[in-house]
C-alpha cells in the first residue's frame, strides 16, 4: 500500500506539466481530484506511522502557514456588515448595492477557484512532508522531477527544430519559434525548467558528497569530478544539458537571467557552506563547468544570440508589463490591507485601465503583486513566512545534515526557489498550477531535508537484525 501511495506521488508530479501546464479548468479540477485520491489513500493506508513522520512534527508552523492561505480565502467570501466591509476594504463598497451585506472578494466564483487550488497545494505540501519519509524516496521523487523536465525539454526542441511532424500532442498550429514544451506560454515552460534543472543540480551535488575519496589537492578534485561525469552518473549530465539548451530556446529573457542569476549565487553560497571540506574544490569545478558550458558553448549553438537581442531591444515604453505594473500599483493602494479577493484581478482590472489602453490583461505579470492586490497584506504574509522559512531550511540542511541526499536536495531547494520567486518578479509562473505545484514540492523538499532523521547509520543494524531473524527462522 505504502509503495503504491508513493508511485501515485510521482506520477502526480510527472502527469501535471502534461496536459498545458493543467492551466485549464478541466486539467487543474483533474489535478486537484488527483490530489484529493491520493490523501484519502494515505488516510486509509493500514499503518499510520507516517503521521509520527519527523518532517510532519518539525514543520508545523509551514504546513499552518500553507493551509492559512486558503482560510484567507474562504474568509474574504463571508458576507460582511456594510459598516465592517468599509472599515476593512473602503474601496469594496462602490462594487456592491448600498447598505448591503457582500464579501471581501469583489468576485466570488473567481475566489471559490483558487480556494481550491490553494487547497489542494496546501494538501499536497501535507502529503509529500508524510509520504518522502526516507532518503531513498527523496532520490527518486528528485529522478522523477528531472525525467519530467527532460522530456519537456526533449519535446519543446525537437517541434522547434523539427517542425509540426513532432507536435504528436497538437498543441502548436505553426511551427513554433521558441520552446513552449507541453505549455502554452515559453515564460511558463523556462519557469519549470529552472526548477527542473535545481533539483538536476542537486543531484549532481549529491553524486560528488558521497565520493568516497578523501585525498585533498586539485588533483584529487579533478579526478572526483570526472569521475562523477565519466560514472552513471553522466546520464544525469546530459540530461542537465539538454534542459538548458531547451530554456535557451525559448528565449525567455527573464526565465535565461533567473536560472543564470541563481546558479551563480546559490552556487557562491554553497562553496562557502563546504569551504572547509575537501569537496569544495569538486564542486567548484561543478558550478563552473555548468557556467561556462552551458552558458557559453550550448547557448552559442542554440540561440544565445537571439536571446541577448532580445535583452537589448527591451525598452520600457515597449514593453506592455510597464503599463500592467503601473495600473496595477493603484489597484494595490485600493486594496493593500484585505485584498480584492483571490483571482478577482481579472475582474477588477479593466476598472484601472486608461482610455488609451485596449489590452486585454488577466495577470499583473508580476506574482507579488497580484498577490498582494488579491489578498493583501494579510495573506502575503502567509506566503512571504513560507519563502523565508522554507529557503533558511534548505540552508540549514547544507549545514547540518550528513547524508548526502539530504545536502544535496538542500541545495535544489535553495537554488530552485530563489530561481522561480526571480522569475516570477515580471511573470505569473505561480499561477500555473504545474510549476505551482513543483514550487511546492521544492519548499516540501527543504523541509525533509532540514528534518529527516539520520539513516544511514540506522540501516545496517535494522539489516543485521533482519538477517539474524531469518538464520533463526531458517
Amino acid at each position: 500500500m505504502h509503495r503504491f501511495i508513493f508511485i501515485f506521488l510521482c506520477i502526480i508530479i510527472f502527469w501535471s506539466p502534461i496536459p498545458l501546464g493543467s492551466h485549464r479548468i478541466w486539467s487543474a479540477a483533474l489535478l486537484e481530484l488527483l490530489i484529493a485520491s491520493l490523501a484519502v489513500l494515505w488516510l486509509l493506508s493500514p499503518s499510520k506511522e507516517s503521521l509520527l513522520n519527523k518532517s510532519l512534527n518539525q514543520n508545523k508552523m509551514i504546513i499552518g502557514l500553507f493551509w492559512l492561505i486558503p482560510l484567507w480565502s474562504a474568509l474574504q467570501l463571508v458576507p460582511l456588515p456594510p459598516a465592517v466591509t468599509a472599515l476593512l476594504s473602503p474601496h469594496s463598497v462602490s462594487y456592491f448595492p448600498a447598505d448591503t451585506w457582500h464579501s471581501l472578494s469583489l468576485d466570488s466564483g473567481a475566489t471559490l477557484y483558487k480556494l481550491q487550488k490553494s487547497i489542494a497545494y496546501a494538501l499536497f505540501f501535507t502529503l509529500a512532508l508524510a509520504i518522502i519519509n526516507t532518503p531513498e524516496k527523496l532520490n527518486l521523487i528528485a529522478q522523477v522531477v528531472v525525467i519530467s523536465g527532460v522530456l519537456q525539454a526533449a519535446y519543446g526542441v525537437l517541434v522547434v527544430l523539427g517542425g509540426s511532424a513532432f507536435d504528436i500532442l497538437h498543441i502548436h498550429n505553426n511551427r513554433p519559434s521558441s520552446t513552449t514544451g507541453t505549455f502554452i506560454n515559453r515564460n511558463h515552460l523556462a519557469g519549470y525548467l529552472e526548477m527542473s534543472i535545481a533539483v538536476g543540480v542537486g543531484l549532481l551535488v549529491t553524486h560528488i558528497i558521497q565520493n568516497n575519496n578523501t585525498f585533498a589537492g586539485i588533483r584529487a578534485s579533478v579526478r572526483n569530478f570526472i569521475f562523477t561525469l565519466l560514472s552513471g552518473k553522466a546520464r544525469l549530465r546530459v540530461f542537465l544539458a539538454l534542459m538548458v539548451v531547451a530554456l535557451v530556446l525559448s528565449h525567455s529573457r527573464m526565465g535565461n537571467t533567473a536560472f543564470f542569476a541563481s546558479l551563480g549565487i546559490c552556487g557562491v553560497v554553497g562553496l562557502w557552506i563546504y569551504r572547509k571540506s575537501h569537496k569544495a574544490k569538486s564542486l567548484a569545478i561543478l558550478f563552473i563547468s555548468l557556467i561556462v558550458i552551458d552558458m557559453i558553448i550550448l547557448g552559442s549553438w542554440f540561440g544565445l544570440d537571439q536571446l541577448a537581442a532580445r535583452l537589448e531591444g527591451t525598452t520600457v515604453d515597449g514593453d506592455g508589463r510597464i503599463f500592467v505594473f503601473q495600473r496595477s500599483l493603484v489597484l494595490l493602494q485600493d486594496f493593500w490591507l484585505t485584498g480584492s479577493g483571490a483571482g478577482s484581478y481579472y475582474s477588477i482590472f479593466p476598472n484601472y485601465r486608461d482610455n488609451q489602453s485596449y489590452s486585454f490583461y488577466d495577470f499583473a505579470h508580476n506574482d507579488f503583486l497580484q498577490l498582494g492586490i488579491e489578498h493583501g497584506l494579510i495573506g502575503c504574509s502567509f506566503f512571504a513566512l513560507i519563502v523565508i522559512l522554507c529557503f533558511r531550511r534548505a540552508i540549514q540542511a547544507q549545514v547540518q545534515r550528513r547524508t548526502a541526499i539530504l545536502k544535496g536536495m538542500g541545495f535544489a531547494a535553495m537554488m530552485g526557489i530563489m530561481s522561480i520567486m526571480i522569475h516570477s518578479s515580471t511573470d505569473f509562473n505561480l499561477h500555473i498550477p504545474a510549476n505551482a505545484l513543483l514550487f511546492t514540492l521544492l519548499c516540501a523538499f527543504a523541509c525533509i531535508a532540514h528534518s529527516m532523521e539520520h539513516q544511514e547509520h540506522q540501516k545496517p543494524k535494522k539489516r543485521l537484525k533482519e538477517r539474524s531473524k531469518q538464520r533463526i527462522s531458517t
